[in-house]
Order: structure tokens, then sequence, then C-alpha cells
């Protein structure tokens, strides 16, 4: 018979336990989407985060502007998996999240959860401002849509749980950002 085995430091905070065939099975929006939108859905319900969408034009690299901005970086860093698009990528996907203006001008943001539901659509009216990205009016747009933190308590008992049912050992990731 195995043992599990838990590895707890004071203070620390705890990633949900979230096994490695789970991770794989994040639902993706459909067959047709690309493989960079399912891989984000799958490290989206890992980290618990959203998906952040840019659908642009090829040759505009929107996800690195964003970046850049002092005020966004963090917060998208830790709340978001951000996946850019372009030219047919974009407008497929624009057509199945029902974001009709982005077809017509880009960039344009989807703010989407782990399983594929799309949160909100923001056209570029929304966050862009004299011919740049307005960190701040994006943000404010963001910061509904983060996710509530886990119980990181709860999510310990599951998974201590699991193991002991499985025979397998409990892993406990110490690099939560909140």
């Amino acid at each position: 018979m195995h043992r599990a085995h838990v590895f707890i430091p004071a203070l620390a905070l705890l990633l949900p336990t979230i096994g490695a065939q789970e991770a794989v099975e994040a639902k993706a929006p459909s067959p047709a989407a690309p493989a960079a939108v399912s891989k984000a859905f799958a490290k989206a319900k890992v980290h618990n985060q959203r998906v952040l969408a840019i659908l642009t034009e090829t040759g505009n690299d929107v996800a690195a502007a964003l970046k850049k901005d002092k005020t966004l970086l963090r917060p998208l860093l830790y709340e978001f998996e951000t996946v850019q698009l372009t030219g047919k990528e974009a407008d497929a996907m624009a057509v199945q999240w029902k974001l009709p203006y982005a077809l017509a001008e880009k960039p344009a943001l989807a703010v989407l959860a782990a399983d594929g539901k799309v949160l909100a659509r923001l056209p570029r009216e929304e966050f862009v401002a004299e011919g740049g990205i307005d960190g701040a009016k994006l943000l404010g747009k963001l910061k509904q849509y983060c996710c509530e933190p886990v119980d990181a308590e709860q999510e310990l008992a599951a998974g201590i749980a699991l193991a002991k049912k499985t025979g397998r050992a409990v892993f406990v990731r110490f690099d939560a950002p909140w």
C-alpha cells in the first residue's frame, strides 16, 4: 500500500491540486480552435486564471504592447493566460465567440473562462486611446473578470483524500501569485 506524503511549510500558498490527466482534458472552444487557444484554456484551468484572447492584424504584436505597460504587466501575468490570434485564425475565433466588430476593426479582446465560455467582449474603443493602448482603462475593464482565489485548505484536503484513494503522493507548489 502506498502512502501519501505531504510537505507543508508555514505560510505556504497552494495551487489547486489537479492531476496531469485532468489538466489535459480542459474543454476547448471547438475542434477547429487553434492549438494555442486549447493550450491557453488548459493552463488557465490549472492556474486558476482567465484567458485573454487578443484578436489582431498580422504583424501587430498587441500582447507585447500590453506587457510593456507597467500598470498591466502584473495583473496580466497573474490573472490571465494571454493568447494572440492573427489573420484567418483571429477571424474564425471572432465568428465563434460572436465578436462581429473584430472582423471589421482590430485589435479586439475577449475574456474567456477556462471552460471556453465568453465572459466579456472588448472592442477596440474600450481600451485604445489616442492610437495606443490605455492600460488604466483596460485594467478597469478586466478587474471584474479576475478569478476568485481558491481556498487552499479545501484544495489540500481534497488532494490528500484523492491521494489516499489512489495510492499517490500529494505535490504542493509554492509559487502561487496570490
